[in-house]
């Protein structure tokens, strides 16, 4: 794996789940659509909510 990749592949990833769950929260109408808006602006703050409690043990 190249290291443009391997350094970048993570944020994008995180980026574009975010501007989906934004997307979708505007667009969408309720029911299903909200609750997809939820859990993919979940994503990023689960992220570093895990990294934070891993870097804290390894102290």
């Amino acid at each position: 794996m190249s290291s443009f990749r391997r350094q970048w592949l993570w944020p994008i990833l995180l980026a574009v789940a975010t501007v989906f769950g934004l997307l979708v929260a505007l667009v969408g109408e309720g029911g299903i659509w909200w609750a997809l808006s939820w859990l993919m602006l979940s994503v990023p703050l689960l992220v570093m909510a895990y990294h934070a409690s891993t870097s804290r043990r390894s102290d």
